[in-house]
């Protein structure tokens, strides 16, 4: 997640702020503070400090989001996850874990322990405010929305939409059963999308009839933001379940059409590119790959200028292209195709070409087996 502070570690986790978070918290802030928000008792505290009161709540509450967070971080290491950090953004929080559950039993035991932390911490502050009732009770009221809000966050999170924590419980669950993680995603992404429509329709209700336009925003960008992630997960796994374990060279084309460096590129959209031979090609020297010319390149000339230009000359020479070796997992190279806005990539050993590997034809052979893993 892009555009993050780093605060600090707790038990060597990086604790990082997202910018969206500084506006979440302005906005708790101010509504602890107006004048009918959790602090409207103290009417005879001034302005400086019912805000300087409500920060020091907001931070509790977030103190308890990031417990919820430390929660599923700490499992996590306990079975062997890596965890590269966590995450304060607008909706919550989240962990960074380096790699996925591998069994069911451990899906399970990391999901349900965030919701089951703010629970127990609602608890606490439920004990709290009956301590407070009788000698405090302004003060007994901040405890008992901080025990009503810790709660809801744990119940939320139980919903079974995935990637909520319910999501992932879900997740273990069907998992446990048939033992396939993909079905187990696949129904538990389609569970969360499902929440996550009721969810936008229950925003869109408050907005329009119930007169509770803020609340109702909120709801419908949560239910959004849900849906995006629910069918963003199931179609990250079946990416990692297609191609995960393939390099390039698995994929690349060896019996790609190569062009000499003298060709004109009168000859080369003539002879290749008309003739339905690809848009890209490789300018060789023997083996020896000089550069990359393309259907963009030849864009870039004017037309009377084709029958005097090599390709040579309108190529973009091997020292500026982006290039991986034979054994470069086909996932880092989607994701630099996907970061550099390009097309195709040449596999290379050294100078030598070994073959052209496309965006085209990565995602060809995604669709190809996500057909046969979903009809399995």
């Amino acid at each position: 997640m892009g555009g993050t502070i780093n605060i600090g570690k707790i038990a060597g986790i990086q604790i990082s702020l997202h910018w969206s978070w500084i506006f979440i918290f302005a906005l708790m802030t101010w509504s602890f503070a107006s004048s009918d928000g959790i602090l409207e008792s103290y009417t005879d505290w001034s302005t400086e400090r019912r805000i300087a009161a409500a920060v020091i709540i907001a931070g509790i509450f977030f103190a308890s989001i990031l417990a919820h967070e430390l929660s599923h971080s700490l499992v996590a290491k306990a079975k062997g996850i890596p965890v590269t950090g966590i995450t304060l953004f607008v909706f919550g929080g989240v962990s960074n874990l380096g790699r996925d559950a591998q069994s069911a039993s451990e899906e399970f035991q990391v999901a349900i322990v965030g919701p089951l932390t703010s629970i127990v911490i609602g608890g606490l502050f439920a004990v709290v405010w009956l301590a407070l009732r009788p000698s405090a009770p302004n003060e007994a009221n901040v405890a008992a929305y901080l025990a009503f809000i810790n709660t809801v966050i744990g119940l939320f999170n139980l919903l079974p939409g995935y990637p909520l924590d319910g999501g992932r419980v879900l997740r273990a669950i069907v998992w446990a059963r048939s033992h396939s993680v993909l079905r187990a995603t696949r129904i538990a992404a389609r569970t969360g999308e499902a929440v996550a429509y009721l969810m936008m329709a229950g925003g869109a209700l408050q907005f329009l009839f119930l007169d509770n336009a803020i609340g109702g925003v909120w709801m419908f960008m949560i239910g959004l933001f849900l849906r995006n992630a629910s069918s963003g997960s199931y179609e990250q796994l079946i990416v990692q379940q297609t191609i995960g374990s393939l390099t390039a060279t698995d994929l690349a084309k060896s019996d790609f059409a190569r062009v000499d460096p003298e060709m004109t590129i009168a000859r080369l959209v003539n002879d290749f590119m008309l003739m339905g031979r690809g848009r890209a090609y490789p300018v060789m020297a023997g083996d020896e790959l000089l550069g990359l010319v393309t259907l963009t390149d030849v864009q870039h000339l004017e037309r009377p200028a084709w029958e005097t230009t090599s390709v040579y000359r309108a190529m973009t020479p091997r020292e500026k292209l982006r290039t991986v070796s034979a054994q470069e997992p086909v996932l880092n190279v989607l994701q630099m195709m996907a970061d550099g806005d390009i097309n195709q990539v040449p596999v290379v050993d050294g100078r030598l070409l070994i073959g052209l590997i496309s965006r085209t034809d990565i995602v060809r052979f995604i669709n190809d087996r996500r057909a046969l893993l979903i009809e399995s």
